[in-house]
Protein backbone atom coordinates (compact mmCIF):
# COMPACT_ATOMS: atom_id res chain seq x y z
CA UNK A 1 0.00 0.00 0.00
CA UNK A 2 1.24 3.48 -0.83
CA UNK A 3 0.08 6.64 0.90
CA UNK A 4 1.05 10.26 1.20
CA UNK A 5 0.87 12.04 4.53
CA UNK A 6 0.73 15.76 5.19
CA UNK A 7 1.78 16.26 8.80
CA UNK A 8 1.48 19.52 10.67
CA UNK A 9 4.84 20.74 11.92
CA UNK A 10 3.91 20.36 15.57
CA UNK A 11 3.33 16.59 15.05
CA UNK A 12 6.41 15.74 13.00
CA UNK A 13 8.43 14.57 16.00
CA UNK A 14 5.61 12.29 17.14
CA UNK A 15 5.35 10.78 13.66
CA UNK A 16 9.10 10.23 13.54
CA UNK A 17 8.96 8.52 16.95
CA UNK A 18 6.14 6.27 15.76
CA UNK A 19 7.96 5.36 12.53
CA UNK A 20 11.13 4.61 14.47
CA UNK A 21 9.17 2.31 16.80
CA UNK A 22 8.15 0.02 13.90
CA UNK A 23 10.24 -2.96 12.78
CA UNK A 24 12.93 -1.92 10.28
CA UNK A 25 11.29 -3.80 7.39
CA UNK A 26 7.75 -2.53 8.14
CA UNK A 27 7.90 0.55 5.93
CA UNK A 28 9.89 2.01 3.08
CA UNK A 29 10.30 5.79 3.04
CA UNK A 30 10.96 7.51 -0.26
CA UNK A 31 11.53 11.18 -0.80
CA UNK A 32 8.97 11.81 -3.53
CA UNK A 33 10.34 15.25 -4.40
CA UNK A 34 13.79 13.84 -5.11
CA UNK A 35 12.26 11.11 -7.27
CA UNK A 36 10.19 13.61 -9.25
CA UNK A 37 13.19 15.88 -9.83
CA UNK A 38 15.32 12.93 -10.98
CA UNK A 39 12.58 11.80 -13.36
CA UNK A 40 12.25 15.27 -14.89
CA UNK A 41 16.02 15.78 -15.21
CA UNK A 42 16.32 12.42 -16.93
CA UNK A 43 13.44 13.30 -19.27
CA UNK A 44 15.14 16.61 -20.12
CA UNK A 45 18.54 15.04 -20.71
CA UNK A 46 17.04 12.34 -22.94
CA UNK A 47 15.28 15.02 -25.03
CA UNK A 48 11.89 13.56 -24.10
CA UNK A 49 10.68 16.87 -22.66
CA UNK A 50 9.34 19.64 -24.85
CA UNK A 51 11.11 22.86 -23.95
CA UNK A 52 10.71 26.46 -25.07
CA UNK A 53 12.90 29.51 -24.57
CA UNK A 54 12.31 31.79 -21.60
CA UNK A 55 11.25 34.66 -23.89
CA UNK A 56 8.70 32.49 -25.68
CA UNK A 57 7.24 31.31 -22.38
CA UNK A 58 7.11 34.81 -20.96
CA UNK A 59 5.42 36.17 -24.09
CA UNK A 60 2.82 33.41 -23.88
CA UNK A 61 2.06 34.30 -20.25
CA UNK A 62 1.81 38.01 -21.13
CA UNK A 63 -0.60 37.30 -24.01
CA UNK A 64 -2.86 35.24 -21.75
CA UNK A 65 -2.88 37.94 -19.07
CA UNK A 66 -3.54 40.77 -21.55
CA UNK A 67 -6.42 38.82 -23.13
CA UNK A 68 -8.12 38.71 -19.72
CA UNK A 69 -8.10 42.51 -19.35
Amino acid sequence: MTMMLNVKDKYVQQLENFVNSLPKDAIEIKDSLDMEISKRVSSYRNSEMKTISFDTGLNSIREKLVSKI
